[in-house]
């Protein structure tokens, strides 16, 4: 097994991580945001967060990198959402929940450019980027990559408004000696 087979789904998982963490901070700007400024960013980093999770979905279901153009406007819209997102409410937003959706904006973004720039460059073969066919994604690379990126993700998720008002999961007892009737 070679190291592109093991690092083929790293994009995609890039990507939903990227998307859930936009999710994250659009549903916080949304839903406890004090202005239009607030709300308008929150809805445009939703909008984002779902485009780069069908995207992750589509390119991990095709096992290749699809419509790599429109994954970099996807990664590119996210990086300037979150960028948004923290100059319109800096004292909300935490900046390690923008950085990690960066890095991971950046991360597919660029898998996608080099797509793009692969295609160009065997520009005298008749088919495009799309077209290739490509050796499926391996079971280690994939277990590797939710690994690293749920490292990654999981604690900026909880540092997102979104992750601050959920509701603990370490105050439910196993045995309870309440009766509600």
């Amino acid at each position: 097994m070679n190291a592109a087979a093991l690092t083929r789904s790293w994009p995609t998982l890039a990507a939903w991580g990227a998307g859930l963490l936009q999710l994250g901070v659009g549903a916080g700007m949304v839903t406890q945001g004090t202005g239009a400024a607030d709300r308008g960013v929150g809805v445009v980093a939703v909008v984002v967060g779902v485009a780069a999770l069908g995207w992750g979905v589509a390119a991990l279901t095709r096992g290749r990198l699809v419509a790599p153009r429109i994954a970099m406007a996807i990664a590119v819209a996210g990086t300037v959402a979150s960028g948004a997102a923290l100059l319109v409410d800096p004292a909300r937003i935490s900046v390690h929940a923008i950085g990690v959706t960066a890095l991971l904006h950046v991360a597919y973004g660029v898998a996608a450019a080099a797509v793009v720039r692969s295609a160009r460059s065997s520009s005298g073969d008749a088919r495009s980027a799309d077209d290739r066919t490509v050796p499926r994604t391996s079971v280690v690379g994939l277990v590797a990559g939710c690994i690293i990126v749920a490292g990654l993700v999981t604690p900026a998720l909880g540092a997102t408004e979104a992750g601050r008002a959920a509701p603990s999961h370490s105050d439910h007892p196993l045995f309870s000696t309440e009766h509600s009737h």
